[in-house]
């Protein structure tokens, strides 16, 4: 592991950032640096290159190498980073995840770095601990798991898992350097895993499901690529859904939190499944992305729910007495 780092991921708010493309498909390197200001200030985490909100399984590896490299530049430390290091592969998982570990170091980066992987992408269930392990064993940086089955049914193999079973999943909740999970699907297997890892009280669950979040919220936080739509939003209801307790003496907070939270559910259902598209297509009409390129093969979105979504943005900006959340 890198030295002096805290192994702890974060508690709160993980935005799940897009990757910023010009219109020729490369990066958009000034749409980065505005999105950064926007969501920097509220984002308890960042996370790059997902599979979700990134893109990450679709774009070129020098993208991905370029992204990364700028976001530890520009973070400096600020908020720890989350690095997508899915590929097609484990061994070209593994290139990039030792790439990540080198540029760290190349630029003397002193803030807490963790690596995110979805390995049923390139891996079975079966032998997935002794995987998980050989790839901890060679890059030593802290790693978080994705349990994601509408992205890997993408793949399209009949017979295959969506999910990490879960007496596998306690295989790989017991490797020291799996520190948690990242989760999407039903209730019932999150339950599951949850009771799986019970020997590891400090082990990470998030959620991203953002609905969910915020009609259940977990103990330790959500995953959520709509933040970056509404980042003060997210943070001041992230914050309340985890510490209750704040406003327990403040009905009017109460009720103003309430409300906050039933317009972040309005629009994460304008925005549930595979959503990378139509926040590029928000953002560059807000004029925080230069352009709303996305990769080959992401999921496209429709001029019909970008509309509805931006309407609905602007419904909530105007109804806002405290700006502030917008920022």
């Amino acid at each position: 592991m890198i030295a002096n780092q805290d192994l702890t991921p974060p508690a709160g708010l993980i935005i799940d950032l897009v990757t910023p493309l010009t219109a020729r498909g490369g990066l958009d390197g000034p749409g980065l640096d505005r999105l950064l200001a926007r969501v920097l200030p509220a984002a308890d985490g960042l996370l790059a290159g997902s599979p979700l909100a990134g893109e990450g399984l679709e774009l070129p590896g020098d993208i991905r190498r370029e992204l990364y490299a700028r976001l530890l530049a520009a973070v400096g430390g600020l908020v720890p980073l989350f690095f997508g290091i899915t590929a097609a592969t484990l061994e070209e998982t593994k290139d990039l995840a030792l790439w990540v570990r080198a540029e760290a170091k190349r630029q003397s980066y002193g803030g807490a770095t963790f690596l995110v992987d979805l390995p049923l992408w390139y891996h079975s269930n079966r032998g997935l601990p002794q995987g998980c392990q050989s790839l901890q064993a060679e890059v030593e940086l802290p790693l978080l798991l994705l349990n994601l089955p509408q992205v890997v049914r993408r793949l399209g193999v009949r017979f295959k898992h969506l999910n990490i079973r879960t007496q596998i999943f306690k295989k790989l909740a017991a490797l020291p350097g799996v520190l948690g999970l990242i989760y999407q699907g039903e209730m019932r297997r999150f339950l599951h895993y949850h009771h799986a890892a019970g020997a590891r009280p400090g082990f990470a669950f998030y959620e991203t499901d953002e609905v969910r979040f915020l009609t259940r919220p977990g103990a330790w936080g959500v995953v959520s690529g709509g933040a970056q739509l509404l980042p003060g939003a997210w943070q001041q209801v992230t914050r309340a859904c985890l510490h209750p307790e704040e406003s327990a003496d403040n009905p009017d907070r109460r009720y103003a939190l309430w409300d906050l939270g039933n317009h972040l559910q309005q629009v994460a259902h304008l925005s549930q499944g595979e959503a990378a598209a139509l926040w590029k297509k928000i953002m560059a009409a807000q004029g925080v992305l230069s352009s709303s390129r996305a990769a080959p093969g992401t999921p496209p979105t429709s001029l019909e729910a970008a509309e509805q979504l931006l309407k609905l943005l602007v419904q909530f900006a105007e109804n806002t007495i405290n700006v502030g959340v917008l920022r």
